[in-house]
């Protein structure tokens, strides 16, 4: 005789008038149905909240006799509908040996099973959901289900346990917890409600809350697949386990026993209790896929434990008791079996390893040391990036402190204000992991005299310049002991971002590649706005210097996931690299401009040197070319450093209309050539000036300079060194190229 679980009272047939809208509509759905038949309505009230059970015999013919799944031909179910519970429409199956199967929603001891019939929240399922389409998706489950087939062939294995309604978050460093007498683990309730939400924190001796002892422990391999209901004692998970092909007796003494080194008295252990974080090996296929880690909170002492796995010998004569082992397993007391257990879901702190993965960060390009100069509203954003994902190890070097007026854009808080940067970023990344080594801060500049500073550029193997200025890269640039060199920055408007990076072996260095930036600048057509706006117009101090650019937290957001992941893929890269990426402002698309770089020619004369690109030299040649058998030439535009005493060749201003050319001599005009000149300045934030002038030799003809050329570049000098400046000029013959400085 088939048993069934009959829940609340029956209903009466005059008491149907005050049923809910969802019950009739369903009641009338399973009468029309021709393989529903209507049993019975039922209701019961609990806590002032009433549902209402539709019970129905269901049975489409479509499942198998003997099927391996042992469900019945015809099956009687409990509709319940209670619009005051999350899901409001449940099935749940009323024969007492119902088997237990996946897709199973967790029910206790003694209770009806009830079915999971969507795998997606109910407020995405009401959207769509009817009467008659819910009726089908029963008789769907209990077809699929009797074959076993509900659980897909490619997905992992279920969890073993259905979920309890407590999770709890343990530290990322929890193995330092295990078997500890030294340091134990409080429990904080971080929610209210359910599912209740719990977080393990360092004990703090003399607060009064109980502390509690893990103990890890490991079991063999499980191939289950079927979810059971979470066992309430000790006892029924070694059942469970035993009925699994695994086993807990033996790991859960062997672990309680070594872990009772020397003498232990009961009141040492007193006030205490135990979380068993259980290790089980998943098996599929022969194979095991993953280990489920799960936990057991024991409302005892591990002194209670031990006596119960009569661990303990006979006290002496100071009430002391050191551990025994049974000769044989079989003469254990039961006594353990019935200790309580609640089952736990557990959830573990972020460690860099599993934000790598979860980042999809290969953990074999994720070791570099770097140094990342600048951690203001770029800086600490890329920052922020890498710690999360956990690529690179970072040391943070910024002379300045956070101000009000960086919190828009800053990833800091108003608590940090007045604290240096790279403290700052430190301590949100120490917050981030607790107990992953953080970042070195070093509240300097760095191009200082430091020690700290020297260490930590002659360690790494990548410099990150987010400085925004010109004195960092131009000052590494000249260095020998320096890292490979990339600067990262964003246009003044905040609508474009820039990477320029150096070769790893440094033969392009950062200084010369800002010549071949600003050459695109001027010859790209996105160059016409990039640079717009480079002055600030928004004072935020009292002094003349203290002005900054407007600019929305967004376009830090926006360019800073380009810049990082691109930096990522890139240092892969031994080649060197410039590209700026442009977003539009109406569609938010973004357009990446990545320039052909050349390699650099350097020339030092008189104290300065002279860099000079592959490009522009090509350049010059086919100028020349084009103009035979005449000379030509033109004003060079450029960059001068003076501190450097540098000068990086851009680009040249072609031949004013006006010039006078020959095959002997070559006389540049002026027409036209002022409005070139400043437009180079406008476009390039006046970063460019001119630096000189070059002209062509015909052929057969040496790059020498001749008399005229030489009064020329005395003229020149005459006339630059009236700002205290040096001159340039170039002569390109047919095989060779002619570079003077005065």
């Amino acid at each position: 005789m088939i048993e069934y679980y009959e829940p609340g009272v029956r209903l009466e047939r005059s008491g149907r008038d005050d049923l809910y809208p969802n019950t009739t509509l369903i009641l009338d759905a399973c009468e029309a149905h021709p393989y529903m038949h209507f049993v019975e309505l039922r209701v019961l009230e609990l806590h002032n909240k009433r549902a209402e059970f539709v019970i129905v015999d269901a049975g489409d013919g479509t499942v198998a006799v003997n099927n391996p799944a042992g469900i019945r031909r015809k099956e009687r179910l409990a509709i319940e509908i209670n619009p005051h519970n999350c899901i409001p429409v449940l099935v749940h199956t009323l024969r007492k040996d119902f088997p237990v199967l996946s897709h199973q929603h967790a029910s206790l001891n003694g209770r009806p099973r009830t079915l999971c019939l969507y795998d997606t929240a109910w407020s995405t399922v009401e959207r769509s959901w009817t009467p008659q389409r819910f009726i089908e998706r029963v008789f769907w489950w209990l077809r699929e289900s009797a074959e076993l087939k509900l659980h897909r062939d490619d997905q992992p294995p279920e969890q073993l346990f259905y979920l309890s309604p407590y999770q709890l978050i343990l530290p990322s460093n929890y193995a330092e917890y295990f078997n500890s007498d030294k340091f134990k683990l409080t429990l904080e309730c971080m929610s209210e409600g359910l599912p209740v939400t719990l977080k393990a924190v360092p004990e703090v001796k003399g607060s009064g809350v109980k502390p509690f002892r893990l103990l890890p422990i490991s079991v063999p391999p499980v191939e289950a697949h079927n979810v059971s209901s979470f066992p309430q004692t000790l006892g029924k998970l070694h059942e469970q386990l035993k009925a699994w092909g695994s086993d807990l007796l033996q790991t859960l003494g062997d672990t309680v026993f070594e872990s009772l080194v020397g003498p232990i008295k009961k009141e040492s252990d007193q006030g205490e209790c135990i979380l068993i974080l259980l290790m089980v090996p998943r098996i599929k296929d022969g194979c095991v896929q993953r280990t489920d880690v799960l936990g057991y909170y024991v409302n005892a002492s591990r002194y209670d434990l031990a006596c119960a796995l009569d661990l303990l010998g006979p006290k002496n004569v100071q009430g002391s008791q050191h551990r025994v082992k049974l000769l044989l397993a079989e003469s254990r007391g039961t006594e353990w079996e019935s200790i309580p257990l609640t089952q736990t879901e557990i959830r573990f702190g972020l460690n860099a390893s599993y934000a790598r993965d979860m980042s999809a960060i290969d953990p074999s390009t994720a070791s570099l040391k770097g140094v990342l100069a600048g951690v203001g509203a770029l800086g600490s954003c890329l920052a922020d990036i890498w710690i999360r994902e956990g690529w690179g190890t970072w040391t943070l070097i910024d002379p300045d402190q956070l101000l009000p007026h960086n919190l828009c854009r800053h990833t800091g808080f108003d608590v940090f204000l007045g604290r240096p940067k790279t403290d700052v970023v430190r301590a949100l990344a120490e917050s981030i992991y607790p107990h992953e080594p953080a970042p070195v801060a070093i509240n300097k500049s760095i191009l200082e005299e430091d020690d700290a500073i020297s260490s930590a550029l002659k360690d790494a193997s990548i410099v990150v310049d987010v400085s925004t200025t010109f004195e960092v890269p131009r000052t590494l640039a000249v260095k020998e002991d320096t890292p490979r060199t990339v600067s990262l920055f964003l246009t003044p408007s905040g609508s474009s971002s820039v990477m320029i990076m150096e070769d790893e072996d440094r033969l392009q260095r950062i200084d010369a590649l800002e010549g071949q930036y600003y050459r695109a600048i001027l010859n790209e057509d996105w160059g016409t706005h990039h640079l717009q706006h480079h002055y600030g117009d928004r004072w935020v101090g009292g002094g003349c210097r203290d002005i900054s650019v407007r600019m929305s937290n967004e376009s830090i957001h926006v360019h800073a996931g380009i810049l990082s992941r691109q930096l990522r893929q890139t240092v892969l890269r031994k080649d060197a690299r410039l590209c700026i990426w442009s977003s539009d402002e109406d569609s938010g698309a973004v357009s990446a401009h990545d320039i052909s770089l050349f390699t650099v020619i350097s020339v030092s004369q008189r104290q300065w040197t002279v860099k000079v690109d592959q490009g522009l030299v090509n350049k010059l040649r086919e100028i020349r070319k084009l103009a035979l058998p005449n000379e030509t030439g033109g004003a060079i535009l450029g960059i001068t450093d003076l501190k450097n005493r540098s000068i990086v060749l851009v680009d040249v201003i072609p031949a004013p209309s006006d010039s006078v050319a020959s095959p002997t001599h070559f006389v540049r005009g002026q027409m036209g050539q002022e409005q070139a000149l400043e437009k180079a300045r406008h476009l390039t934030a006046h970063v460019v000036d001119y630096v000189g002038e070059w002209h062509s030799h015909p052929q057969g003809y040496s790059a020498r300079a001749s008399r005229d050329d030489e009064k020329l570049i005395e003229t020149l000098h005459i006339k630059m060194s009236a700002e205290g400046l040096p001159v340039v000029m170039i002569i390109v013959s047919e095989n060779d190229l002619n570079i003077i400085v005065k």
